[in-house]
C-alpha cells in the first residue's frame, strides 16, 4: 500500500514537473497579432468577454486566475473587468502546461483590480478582443443616441401630434413594465396620465428635427488599400448603405450624403490589427461597427404602391446628413479603433 501511494506521489510530481516547470521569464515580447512590443511594467487595457459559442457561462476566454480546486491550478475569470487597466508584472513563456491556453504561449502575469493576480495568454486575448489595443480617441459624450424612443419623438414632431394622444405609447417605450400594468388596469393610467403627458412634453423639447444624433450600425469593409490608406465601405441594404434602412416598424433612415462616406481612412497599424483579428466572408469583406454622428434634416413619407391606406400608411423616412463616421472592430464604443472620416 505504501508503495502504491509512493508511486502516485511520484507520478504527480512528474506531471507537475512536465507541465508547470517549463517556463522562461522574458523582459519583452512582441506579439505577432498586435505587432506591439510589451515590457514588464507596461499597462494594458482589458476589454469585454469574448463571445463563447460553446457555453452560455460568462467567462473570459483568455484571462485566468489561480484556483487550487482546478486540476491544472487555473480557471477562467468570471467577473467582468472591461475597461480596467492592468500592469504587466511578469512575462512568462511556456512550452508545456496542462492549461491548454498556456501551452506554447506567452502569458502575462498581471496586477489586476483589487490587487488580484491575473494570467493572460496574450496572443489569444488579442485574437478574441479581450484586450483593447487601439482605444477609440473620438468621444461623443452628450450626443443623443438614435433609438426607438428618439425615432418616436422625431415622428411625433413631424406629425405635430398632441402629447395627450401619445402619452401611453411613450410610457410603453421607456417603461415597458409600467405600460403592461396600464394595459391590465386602464383606470390606473387615467389616474396618472397627466404625469406622463408632462414627461412627454419635456422630452419633446429636448429631441428635435435638426438635432445631431449618434447612430450605431454594423458595416462591412472590403480590402484595405495601403496606397490610399483606406478601407472601402461595402454598400449593404440590410445595414449601412445607400438605401433606406428599417429602424422601427414604421420608420426607416436614409443617409442623403452616403456617397461622401464610402471609404474610411486608417493607419497601417490599425488596419493590420483589424485584419489579424477578423475573418473575411466569402466575398472578402469583414464586419465592423460604425458610430455615425449625423443631423436629422427632414422626415418624408415613403411612397406606397397604389396609394397609402389606413392599414398601410407607408413608412416614415428620416433623412440624415452624416457629419462624421468612426469605425470600430467591436460594438463596444471604446475599442478597437480602425479609422474615421469627417464631412469635408
Amino acid at each position: 500500500m505504501r508503495r502504491f501511494f509512493f508511486l502516485i506521489f511520484l507520478l504527480a510530481g512528474m506531471v507537475h514537473t512536465l507541465f508547470a516547470q517549463d517556463v522562461e521569464k522574458l523582459k519583452k515580447y512582441q506579439s505577432p497579432v498586435s505587432q506591439r512590443i510589451y515590457s514588464k511594467g507596461d499597462t494594458i487595457l482589458v476589454g469585454d468577454m469574448a463571445k463563447n459559442v460553446f457555453s452560455s457561462a460568462k467567462k473570459y476566454a483568455a484571462i485566468f486566475v489561480k484556483d487550487k480546486k482546478n486540476v491544472c491550478g487555473y480557471r477562467e475569470l468570471d467577473s467582468v473587468i472591461a475597461g480596467t487597466p492592468c500592469v504587466i508584472r511578469n512575462i512568462l513563456s511556456f512550452k508545456e502546461h496542462c492549461t491548454f491556453e498556456f501551452k506554447n504561449a506567452v502569458v502575462f502575469e498581471l496586477q489586476g483590480p483589487d490587487n488580484r493576480t491575473l494570467f493572460m495568454p496574450v496572443d489569444k486575448a488579442l485574437q478574441v478582443k479581450e484586450v483593447i489595443v487601439f482605444p477609440n480617441p473620438i468621444k461623443n459624450a452628450g450626443i443623443e443616441i438614435l433609438d426607438e424612443r428618439t425615432v418616436f419623438l422625431l415622428n411625433l414632431e413631424q406629425a405635430k401630434g398632441i402629447s395627450a394622444d401619445y402619452a401611453l405609447k411613450y410610457c410603453k417605450l421607456i417603461d415597458p413594465e409600467k405600460g403592461r400594468a396600464y394595459n391590465q388596469n386602464p383606470a390606473l393610467f387615467e389616474k396618472e396620465k397627466k404625469e406622463w403627458i408632462q414627461k412627454l412634453d419635456a422630452a419633446r423639447k429636448i429631441t428635435r428635427i435638426k438635432d445631431t444624433f449618434l447612430i450605431a450600425l454594423p458595416v462591412y469593409l472590403s480590402k484595405f488599400s495601403f496606397d490610399k490608406g483606406e478601407f472601402q465601405v461595402v454598400d449593404d441594404p440590410l445595414i449601412y448603405g445607400s438605401k433606406a434602412l428599417k429602424v422601427t416598424t414604421d420608420s426607416k433612415l436614409l443617409f442623403d450624403n452616403y456617397k461622401s462616406f464610402t471609404s474610411i481612412r486608417s493607419t497601417k497599424d490599425n488596419a493590420d490589427f483589424f485584419l489579424n483579428v477578423t475573418t473575411s466572408d466569402y466575398n472578402g469583406n469583414r464586419k465592423a461597427y460604425a458610430q455615425i454622428k449625423a443631423i436629422c434634416t427632414t422626415i418624408t413619407k415613403e411612397p406606397v404602391p397604389g396609394g397609402a391606406t389606413a392599414e398601410n400608411p407607408g413608412s416614415n423616412i428620416l433623412h440624415f446628413t452624416i457629419l462624421e463616421m468612426i469605425i470600430l472592430d467591436s460594438d463596444n464604443p471604446d475599442y478597437n479603433y480602425i479609422g474615421s472620416r469627417k464631412l469635408k
